[in-house]
């Protein structure tokens, strides 16, 4: 089964193609704002390479959230479009698993990928990895960064990895010391969402192109102001 996979929810945008759960190539998005105008032409570039076309595509698979609402957007309506002329399956992977999944390796360590939200939140959970199933031992959800570190173990090593791990190191170290294992790896996450992807289909998990919604644990820029607004109405 060939996969193509996205992720748009960050500024390292990236696409990749799979066979199965088997990476056979993957192109890197370098900001947010680029995602938009690049993203097809390098799909188009990355399936050139392999001698591939759109229509040799069996399934696809996205990074739903939670991240940028631009870039959500973005990677959404793509894939949607893209399925919903072609009638292959959508799977839809969360952000934080597909971070966590880059060290999946570390099975005696719980994982905690955290994103930076911005506006002094994270986007964060906590998985622990026991003989290949995964166990999500704290919900995925937007925290305050010191709000979430109190909810993890108090004892033991844990692995953290993520732009909220570089953006909060200091609060992280402050807490935890030397338990602290902060992972060196790219926040490219094409490939972790197609290899995701893949294992979602297998177990019967594929959508329809209508039936994929984005992963938001807070309102929009717009929303909130919407909300604002009608607060203030019904106070005059």
């Amino acid at each position: 089964m060939k996969i193509l996979a996205f992720d748009t929810t960050s500024v390292y945008g990236s696409a990749a193609v799979l066979e199965a759960d088997q990476l056979l190539g993957e192109v890197c998005l370098a900001g947010l704002s680029s995602h938009s105008v690049r993203l097809l032409r390098q799909v188009d570039f990355l399936l050139q390479q392999f001698s591939l076309s759109i229509q040799d595509i069996e399934a696809y698979a996205v990074a739903a959230g939670p991240g940028s609402f631009t870039g959500i957007r973005v990677g959404l309506s793509t894939v949607k479009a893209l399925a919903r002329a072609s009638g292959k399956p959508v799977a839809s992977v969360s952000a934080l698993r597909a971070l966590a999944y880059k060290i999946r390796e570390n099975t005696e360590q719980p994982l905690a990928p955290m994103i930076d939200a911005k506006k002094a939140e994270v986007f964060a959970a906590l998985y622990k990895v026991s003989q290949g199933n995964w166990v999500e031992l704290i919900a995925e959800g937007a925290y305050r960064p010191l709000d979430f570190l109190a909810l993890l173990p108090q004892k033991g090593k844990v692995w953290f990895i993520g732009s909220g791990v570089e953006a909060y190191k200091k609060e992280i170290q402050a807490v935890f010391g030397g338990r602290a294992l902060l992972a060196s790896r790219s926040f490219f996450l094409a490939a972790e969402v197609g290899v995701l992807g893949w294992q979602l289909l297998q177990q019967g998990k594929g959508l329809k192109a209508d039936e994929v919604e984005p992963i938001y644990y807070r309102p929009s820029q717009a929303e909130e102001k919407r909300l604002s607004v009608g607060k203030e109405k019904k106070t005059l």
